[in-house]
């Protein structure tokens, strides 16, 4: 008979993982919290930036209610765009800052780890190579979890960040286009 079951293998990987997860030391903490935090931000700001039609609207509301010359109403426009692309774009940088922070943290575990280990060897406790590996292994595995954090982070920033850029151009391309509407009407 092999272990685990194969009707349990799903659920031993998962606790091994929590083994893991223990193993890593007091800096998994907050790498997990890092994860939470960088999952919530992409997925709020993913469904804001994908209510295209709504952004669309309530900026072209606020433009065509503008009155003034066409040089007024670009600066007007200018101002307003860069409003409405902050507010697009709130949370990236927190995203951009996780990302940062998860692979530092990281590091600083595995960094941590590596003192322990060594400061055993220099007790004489760590003689077998094998004990000195395992604790190396052991080590490393806040570099893992916090590398596998800020990997998937710098790709939700990036993604997000495209989605930021292209509805500003279309705000523009609006804006521009109401302007014209309001160039014509003013002949």
């Amino acid at each position: 008979m092999t272990f685990p079951p194969p009707c349990l293998k799903l659920f031993w990987e998962d606790v091994r993982r929590l083994e893991w997860f223990e193993k890593g030391g007091p800096l998994m903490y907050p790498i997990f919290i890092c994860s939470i935090l960088s999952l919530a931000i992409f997925l709020e700001r993913l469904f804001y930036l994908l209510k295209r039609r709504q952004i669309i609207e309530r900026f072209r509301r606020k433009i065509e209610g503008l009155s003034g010359d066409i040089k007024e109403l670009r600066e007007i426009l200018m101002v307003l765009v860069e409003g409405e692309a902050m507010r697009l774009s709130k949370g990236l940088g927190a995203l951009s800052l996780i990302a940062r922070v998860s692979t530092l943290l990281g590091l600083l575990g595995t960094v941590l780890g590596m003192v322990e280990v060594f400061k055993e060897v220099s007790e004489g406790k760590l003689g077998d190579p094998e004990a000195l590996a395992g604790g190396i292994w052991v080590a490393l595995i806040t570099t893992v979890f916090g590398l596998s954090v800020a990997i998937p982070a710098v790709f939700m920033h990036g993604f997000l960040s495209s989605l930021v850029s292209r509805r500003e151009e279309e705000l523009l391309k609006i804006g521009e286009e109401v302007l014209i509407e309001k160039a014509k009407s003013d002949r």
